[in-house]
C-alpha cells in the first residue's frame, strides 16, 4: 500500500522525470486528489496528543482522518497548509464539527516540537486540529508507514506537503495534493468518501 501511495505521489510530483511507466498525463498533473490502491489498515505507531494522552489505534477508526506532516518552525508551507486546515475545520461540509472527520498535524521535528509548543502553535490558527508528537523513532516509523518523507536541512526540514487521508477503518484512502484552498480540500475529501462508499457497496455484493 505504501508503495502504491508513493508511486502516485512520485508520478504527480516528478512529471516527465519519472519512469515512463508512471509518467502521468497532462490532465493528471492538474489533479488535486489521488486515490490509494487496494490497502490494509495502517500499522499502529504509538504517538502522543498535545494534551498528553496516547493516541491509541482506535482513534484512527470510526471517522475519516486527514493528516499533515510538518513542524512548528516551518516558515512557509506549514503555516499556509495549517491555515487552510483551520478553515476546513470550520466548514460543516468537512465533517469535523460532526465528528466524522479529524484533522491531524504530526510533527516531523519531535525534538523541538514539545507538546506545549505544538499545542500553542495549532491554537494560534483557531483550533480544530489534533497535534501529535512522539519519540524520533516513533515519528520516523509513522511517517514511513504513511508513505511520507522528511529530510533534515539545516535548522528545518524538506517534507511531504500533501495531505494523507485514512478511511474510517484506518486504511490509507488517498492523497490531497497541493492543499492550499480549503474549499478544494473539502471537495476532494468528499470525492474520496464517495469512492470509499462505492468500494464498500461493491465489496458487499
Amino acid at each position: 500500500m505504501v508503495a502504491g501511495v508513493r508511486a502516485i505521489a512520485l508520478a504527480l510530483a516528478l512529471g516527465s522525470c519519472a519512469p515512463e511507466t508512471v509518467v502521468p498525463s497532462v490532465a493528471a498533473l492538474s489533479e488535486t486528489v489521488a486515490s490509494a490502491p487496494a490497502h490494509t489498515p495502517l500499522v499502529h505507531v504509538p504517538l502522543t496528543a498535545t494534551d498528553g494522552t496516547p493516541f491509541a489505534a482506535e482513534r484512527w477508526r470510526g471517522r475519516w482522518s486527514v493528516i499533515f506532516l510538518g513542524f512548528a518552525s516551518c516558515a512557509d508551507v506549514c503555516p499556509l497548509t495549517v491555515h487552510a486546515l483551520a478553515a476546513v475545520a470550520r466548514d460543516p461540509a468537512s465533517g469535523v464539527s460532526a465528528g466524522t472527520t479529524q484533522l491531524v498535524f504530526v510533527t516531523v521535528d519531535p525534538r523541538r516540537d514539545t507538546r506545549a509548543r505544538l499545542r500553542s502553535y495549532l491554537a494560534a490558527f483557531g483550533g480544530g486540529i489534533v497535534g501529535l508528537t512522539g519519540t524520533p523513532a516513533a515519528i520516523d516509523h509513522f511517517r514511513d508507514a504513511l508513505g511520507g518523507g522528511a529530510l533534515a536541512l539545516g535548522t528545518g526540514f524538506d517534507h511531504s506537503t500533501s495531505l494523507f487521508v485514512l478511511d474510517p477503518d484506518g486504511r490509507p484512502a488517498g492523497l490531497l495534493l497541493r492543499p492550499t484552498e480549503p474549499a478544494r480540500i473539502v471537495a476532494d475529501l468528499n470525492r474520496l468518501r464517495r469512492r470509499g462508499s462505492d468500494d464498500r457497496d461493491v465489496a458487499g455484493r
